[in-house]
């Protein structure tokens, strides 16, 4: 059974997946959860407060997607897992996806500065999982090893973020396998260039 509390978050969660943040209202979450304004009062003291809440619990739920531990462990087969995993989250909430893999954490700040630390450190671990995965391309010689160029990193986040993204908003007409095998082809000719 839902608790009242969980209905006006679920009210918010759908304007922050729909990136109409700025539309909130205590009256209108009230009205969606069908509750009181006043009970929205008893649960949270301001609009920030109760956005700021949302976004924490969404944070963790795209954190235990994103991070779990990886089936598959050789480097085409963890890379394609970890997009899937993206692409998950994306199509769930591409504003946040947006976000996190673009570094516009400062839009999450206007909702509280206990946020930050949080972003911050999701943003690192999905970094971190990526080079963990290329570094597993290099182990099994499908990488060959080479010092980076300054603006790798941002090439291939561009290549997987650009092509997740036109996928999610119907722009590619190519199934998701397709997709997949699209970016991990992209990203590999990127770093054995």
């Amino acid at each position: 059974m839902q608790t009242t509390k969980d209905k006006i978050l679920a009210a918010v969660v759908s304007y922050i997946k729909e990136g109409m943040t700025d539309q909130i209202s205590l009256a209108k979450i009230a009205n969606d959860a069908v509750i009181g304004k006043s009970t929205v009062y008893e649960y949270f003291k301001s609009k920030e407060e109760m956005i700021e809440e949302t976004y924490q619990y969404l944070l963790s739920t795209y954190e235990s997607i994103l991070l779990k531990d990886l089936e598959d462990m050789s480097f085409k087969g963890a890379f394609i897992e970890q997009l899937e995993r993206n692409l998950v989250v994306m199509e769930d909430a591409a504003s946040i996806m947006d976000m996190l893999m673009n570094h516009h954490a400062e839009q999450f700040y206007k909702f509280g500065k206990s946020l930050e630390p949080k972003v911050l450190e999701l943003q690192q671990k999905i970094k971190k999982r990526f080079e963990d995965i290329l570094y597993l391309g290099v182990v099994e010689g499908v990488i060959l090893p080479r010092i980076p160029k300054p603006y790798d990193g941002y090439v291939i986040q561009a290549i997987m973020t650009g092509l997740l993204f036109q996928y999610v908003n119907h722009k590619m007409d190519i199934n998701r396998e397709q997709l997949l095998e699209l970016i991990y082809e992209e990203v590999l000719r990127r770093i054995q260039s």
